[in-house]
């Protein structure tokens, strides 16, 4: 009997070894895709950008973007890792300046390369390791937001000056222009640049240093803590994603961390006796869903609750709140529009059918779904919505509830304030045009972004994935004189200092406060 046992555990490791081994062996980031098969990826990826993306010469002309593709083409004169090539080519993504158009690594290169870096789904078993915090970007100053390492004694707010050598500020500015944004709107990249939701795609200041910076064992910080007159030097070593997101549950979640509160998608409630606030973190029906919450009902008895008391102060919270269902922002509309208003003008897009790109595509069955008599065909050869179709409301003039709330109204926004949600706060600005924005630039262009459906990607032989949105969302700016490229732009104009993200004060609804104390 001890003789079987002993066999099995043998013969158990021994699978397991060769499971292990097999699998390092399914993905090799050092192999290299020879000239042909990287030049056919890029022809993919070229055709889908031309033929489906209405927005790809919305703020550079096609000339520009054309000569921008030939220039990254005629780079591809060598055999190239997929990681390369990913650097080489997401160039173009950014060139298109849309959130929703990004670029992402190999399913495998994520698996076995980066881990898992969101905050949901299984722990990956990726031995990878990465920077251990998440951070704070302060005019251009790099801060510890949330210290996930194995050195406790660096505190939230402690400054890094340096990181292996390199000061912040070049570290911040190389990282920067990695990262996607809508037209003309910086201050989008600084806030997707730090983890700003729990509902992130990915900490992209942890996986943006591993892709251009490096992956070291160990970080050497040059430091400044709080209150201290002197920099230090510290050594801390870099994690694998699994270690980082476990250490933030172990160390945040039971307190009032500000993304763990967050979370919760949506949160009302008085701040004083005159002032109601209500902020909406997010719209992903995925979101809503998991805290069993219906976003009709909430609005319902929030502006009941603000009716039955007529208070006359109300804030509206959409920092942070990257988008997701636009219906969940637009449901909010009719409570505060004190006359008719017009959301859309119209949906755009260069086509519907993409039969040449379908091999390509991860789920080609929701072009089903499209009809051609959805659609008009005007000059151009660009397709517009019929806005008599029961499906294009937000194409007509629309009715506030009767007694729309008609009182002083405040909106936060920063620039992770994004796609629906942006989209949000400039019809707010449009049709409320005496309601006061409070923070900075918000993160979506106000014309509106090019998203909804979308083509996903996967390029045939290095497996980059790519999303091609191809509808463009034309909103409705009611005469409001906005500038091409650029978000709702805030009343005041209100950012934290370092000394606000070591309190845990919020600024922008401080200043928000004394404001409407002041009237």
């Amino acid at each position: 009997m001890r003789l079987k046992t002993t066999l099995i555990i043998v013969f158990g490791l021994l699978f397991a070894f060769i499971n292990v081994s097999v699998g390092q062996l399914l993905y090799n980031a050092e192999k290299k895709f020879v000239v042909t098969e990287l030049q056919h990826d890029f022809k993919i990826l070229r055709h889908a950008l031309e033929q489906a993306h209405i927005g790809l010469y919305r703020y550079s002309g096609k000339e520009s973007i054309d000569a921008f593709f030939d220039s990254c083409y005629a780079r591809i004169d060598r055999p190239m890792t997929e990681i390369d090539f990913f650097r080489l080519i997401s160039g173009i993504m950014l060139q298109v300046r849309d959130e929703h158009t990004y670029l992402l690594p190999s399913a495998d290169y994520w698996k076995n390369e980066i881990g898992q870096t969101t905050y949901s789904g299984a722990s990956s078993k990726s031995k990878a390791r990465l920077f251990p915090f998440f951070i704070k970007i302060i005019n251009d100053r790099l801060f510890i937001e949330n210290n996930l390492s194995g050195d406790l004694s660096l505190q939230e707010g402690t400054e890094i000056l340096a990181i292996n050598h390199k000061p912040a500020a070049e570290v911040i500015a190389k990282l920067l222009v990695t990262v996607h944004t809508n037209g003309l709107v910086e201050t989008f990249r600084y806030r997707n640049l730090e983890q700003f939701s729990l509902n992130q795609t990915y900490n992209r200041f942890i996986v943006h240093y591993a892709i251009y910076i490096g992956r070291p064992d160990t970080f050497h910080l040059e430091i400044k803590r709080t209150g201290a007159g002197q920099s230090q030097s510290v050594k801390v070593a870099a994690l694998a994603s699994s270690e980082i997101f476990n250490n933030y549950w172990r160390r945040y979640s039971a307190i009032n961390d500000s993304k763990k509160v967050k979370e919760f998608p949506v949160n009302f409630k008085l701040l004083n006796p005159r002032v109601a606030y209500l902020r909406l973190s997010d719209f992903h029906n995925y979101v809503w869903q998991k805290y069993n919450l219906s976003y009709s009902t909430e609005y319902r008895n929030d502006f009941k609750f603000i009716k039955d008391r007529n208070l006359r102060h109300l804030i509206i919270d959409l920092r942070g709140n990257e988008g997701g269902n636009l219906a969940i922002g637009m449901d909010l509309l009719k409570y505060i529009s004190i006359r008719t208003y017009r959301p859309y003008h119209y949906h755009e897009l260069k086509n519907y059918r993409f039969p040449s790109l379908y091999k390509y595509i991860d789920d080609s069955t929701t072009f089903d779904k499209y009809r051609d008599s959805m659609f008009i065909k005007v000059a151009g050869n660009v397709y517009r919505s019929d806005p008599r179709l029961s499906t294009e409301v937000w194409s007509r003039p629309m009715e506030p509830v009767a007694n729309p709330y008609n009182g002083k109204l405040y909106v936060l926004v920063d620039g992770a304030t994004g796609s629906a949600a942006s989209i949000l706060a400039t019809l707010i600005r449009v049709n409320r045009k005496d309601a006061i924005f409070i923070g900075e630039e918000s993160g979506g262009d106000m014309e509106g972004p090019v998203s909804g459906d979308g083509l996903s990607i996967v390029l045939p032989n290095t497996k980059l994935r790519a999303e091609v949105p191809y509808i463009k969302r034309v909103v409705n700016l009611n005469g409001y004189p906005n500038e091409k490229g650029r978000g709702v732009m805030p009343d005041y104009h209100i950012t934290p200092i370092p000394e606000d993200l070591t309190g845990n004060k919020d600024t922008e609804l401080e200043f928000t406060l004394k404001l409407i104390q002041g009237q």
